[in-house]
């Protein structure tokens, strides 16, 4: 999620403008404009690009923090260094009396600003500590935030792969399984996007509350997730998989506008690693099994009707 910084951050945004204009103001004052002889170019590319760089900084927190105490901290601390380097900046332009109350001005707030930035930092670590316990049922020791499924938060295929033939490496026994909501699509043409998409979202839910720790679920394609189950036998992995089939089966998805509840229903499949298994072989049995299980239901269905 992307914040508007006139909108989620007003009083900050409106406090960085301020300081940044109350130091051209601060300079100007008693400023007396510098021949350009006198003006050094190669300290006004350095120092403006202190400036520039911090208000980059500046911008990057404010449209990717919800408002907080941590953002607060950061983004004061940053405008007080940002407000010392621009007065260090302008006064490249302009030439100061010596011995002026500017120069206390100048050197006082970037040591602040340090003790705000390094506030917010000690905070900013306490919410990862946080948020790094809730990913846990997520993430398996691996940060790709490029490989994160923008609707359910939970990684892609492209991951998936990546984790497991790292765990292809340990001698242990493990299960792939895949499962896959029937009638997605049907429901999306009924309920639109917007619901299937709240729907992915409360399955993926779901999934990571009825795995365990070690395990990690992705969304392979579609309405297909897969479950990586390190050091677990077979029969472990069914019993997992009937589980998680079992919760899906009785969760009342409430549709808005709807007076029923939509009940989900799941096409499943696992498959174990064998020795000398790559990743794509492992694969590769998995998606075959689960068209089996679905050619097998289609079967069913036409015999029974």
């Amino acid at each position: 999620m992307r914040f508007n910084p006139f909108i989620h951050h007003r009083f900050l945004t409106n406090a960085v403008i301020a300081l940044f204009v109350s130091a051209f103001i601060l300079s100007a004052y008693d400023g007396e404009r510098k021949a350009l002889a006198d003006i050094s170019w190669l300290d006004i590319v350095g120092e403006g690009g202190i400036v520039m760089m911090t208000l980059t900084w500046i911008f990057a927190l404010l449209i990717s923090r919800p408002p907080g105490k941590v953002t607060c901290f950061l983004v004061l601390g940053l405008g007080l260094f940002m407000f010392s380097a621009s007065l260090d900046l302008f006064d490249e332009w302009l030439h100061q009396p010596t011995n002026t109350w500017l120069s206390l001005i100048e050197s006082l707030p970037a040591p602040i600003g340090m003790v705000f930035t390094s506030l917010g930092l000690y905070q900013w670590h306490q919410e990862q500590f946080v948020l790094n316990r809730q990913l846990k049922r997520r993430e398996a020791m691996h940060r790709e935030h490029e490989l994160v499924c923008s609707i359910t938060g939970l990684y892609k295929a492209d991951y998936l792969q990546t984790v497991l033939k790292e765990q292809l490496n340990e001698s242990q026994p493990l299960q792939l399984a895949a499962i896959d909501i029937r009638g997605f699509a049907d429901f999306n043409a009924e309920f639109g996007f917007i619901e299937g998409d709240r729907l992915l979202r409360e399955v993926s839910e779901l999934m990571i509350m009825n795995c365990r720790l070690t395990d990690v679920v992705c969304r392979y394609a579609g309405d297909c997730f897969m479950v990586l189950m390190p050091n677990t036998t077979a029969l472990q992995g069914k019993e997992l998989v009937a589980q998680i089939s079992s919760a899906l089966s009785h969760c009342a998805f409430k549709v808005e506008g709807e007076k029923h509840a939509k009940f989900q229903h799941a096409t499943v499949a696992l498959v174990g690693s064998e020795q000398g298994d790559t990743a794509h072989r492992l694969s590769a049995r998995l998606h075959a099994a689960l068209q089996q299980q679905k050619q097998h239901r289609v079967s069913h269905c036409e015999a029974v009707s």
